[in-house]
Parts: structure tokens; C-alpha cells; sequence
């Protein structure tokens, strides 16, 4: 792998400094793309065109501070300066924190976007390595990202893992309505998170607003469509929570 890297290398010096430069960025915008395309399909926060310029931006700098660094920097004296070109890369891994923290979101009980964001963070790695001139290294890396994001998202579905909903039921405000609906919940296998009442003008009614979680989808299924066509206790909104 080093003698591709080292052939790659001395092919694109026959073009000059610049012509690498440039394959540099080009390459980081591509691998940038890919794992943005696989957001975009997702319907994700950060998407295509984010992990392109996210790429691209990281590859720039580092491609910067390489050169920054070759350059001599001999002032009047007895003495030199010697420029450390990694100091970037540790800004630009800072930096790309804030950029992350606004893909995540907070909603009802839970968060989303801390993938997205993860995913920001591995492309400026990729970015950066791009720029730095360790092309299989950064393919490879590329391509271990999308199959994390990817191809391990069949393999999370088929996990059992609990899902969240926020029900809000009409019932009347006498009688045992309430109590019975705890216990068929319960007998389904369904775990109450948090529950919340709202007594009507007319104090003939309530709202009951309830949050819970549970890991079996067709008996939720059964007994959201039971809910939705019940007389005394109905079921008026159901939401992803």
C-alpha cells in the first residue's frame, strides 16, 4: 500500500505541487460526497453538500499547512522557526465540534443527529488525511464510514430495540377508564414512561397524554388500531416521541 501511495505521489509531481494539491481536494470532495449522499438518503441534517465542503474545507487546510511548513522561515539572527503543520489539523478537529452540535437535536425523549454528527467529524478526519497525501488510508477510511452508516443500519434494525410514542386519549373524567387503560397497556407489554391529564371545560372529559415505550411493534400496532375505534376511551393522537 505505501508503494501505491508513493507511485500516486510521483505521478501527480510530474504535474507539479499543484496538480497534486489539486487531486488532494478532489479526492476529499468525492469521499466527502459519498458518505453525505448516504445522509441525504437518510434525510439526515447534514447532508451532500455539507460533507463535500466539510471535505474539502479540512483537505485545504491541511494542504495549507504542509506547504505552510516547507516553507524556510529564516529570520535576522543565529536562529530558525520551525513550523508544526499538525497544529492545524488539532484546530480544525476543535472546530468541527460546533459544527457537529448543530445536527444534534433534542426530541420529545430522545436525541437525533449525534450520527450525523459522528459522521461530520470522521469526514474532516478523511478531509484532512486527503491533504496530508495518505490516499489508501483515506479510501479505506471512507469506506468503513459508509458501512457503519450504511450496511450495519440492516443489522440495527433487526435488534430488538424500544421505540417511544406519545399517545393522547379522550375518555370521560368518572369511572375506571383510566385504571383499565393502565392495565391493557401493561398487559401488552407496553412500559408507561410518563403520564399528564387535562379535565375539559364541561368536567365531563379528560385528556390523558401519555408517554411510553415498548419493543413489540404488531401488539403496539393491535392495540393503536383497538384505541383509534374505542367508544368510551379513544385514542386522538399518535406521535413518534
Amino acid at each position: 500500500m505505501d508503494s501505491f501511495d508513493n507511485w500516486i505521489h510521483g505521478w501527480l509531481m510530474l504535474g507539479g505541487w499543484s496538480m497534486e494539491a489539486v487531486f488532494k481536494l478532489i479526492l476529499a470532495g468525492v469521499l466527502g460526497g459519498l458518505v453525505g449522499f448516504e445522509r441525504e438518503l437518510r434525510g439526515r441534517e447534514a447532508g451532500f453538500r455539507t460533507n463535500i465542503l466539510v471535505g474539502l474545507g479540512c483537505a485545504l487546510l491541511m494542504i495549507v499547512s504542509t506547504r505552510f511548513a516547507s516553507l524556510p522561515w529564516n529570520p535576522e539572527g543565529a536562529y530558525g522557526i520551525q513550523v508544526d503543520p499538525a497544529r492545524i489539523a488539532y484546530g480544525v478537529m476543535t472546530g468541527i465540534g460546533f459544527l457537529g452540535a448543530g445536527a444534534i437535536i433534542k426530541h420529545f425523549n430522545g436525541v437525533r443527529g449525534l450520527t450525523t454528527a459522528a459522521g461530520l467529524w470522521c469526514v474532516a478526519a478523511i478531509g484532512l488525511s486527503c491533504g496530508l497525501g495518505l490516499y489508501i488510508v483515506s479510501i479505506m477510511a471512507a469506506g468503513l464510514v459508509l458501512a457503519a452508516l450504511a450496511l450495519l443500519n440492516t443489522v440495527e434494525k433487526r435488534l430488538p430495540r424500544r421505540r417511544h410514542r406519545r399517545l393522547i386519549l379522550r375518555m370521560p373524567w368518572d369511572g375506571p377508564y383510566r385504571v383499565d387503560l393502565v392495565k391493557k397497556l401493561e398487559t401488552a407489554g407496553i412500559v408507561i414512561i410518563d403520564q399528564a391529564y387535562h379535565r375539559h371545560e364541561n368536567l365531563g372529559e379528560m385528556d390523558v397524554t401519555i408517554d411510553i415505550g415498548y419493543t413489540d411493534a404488531a401488539k403496539y400496532e393491535a392495540l393503536e388500531a383497538e384505541l383509534r375505534e374505542g367508544q368510551q376511551v379513544k385514542l386522538m393522537v399518535s406521535e413518534r416521541a
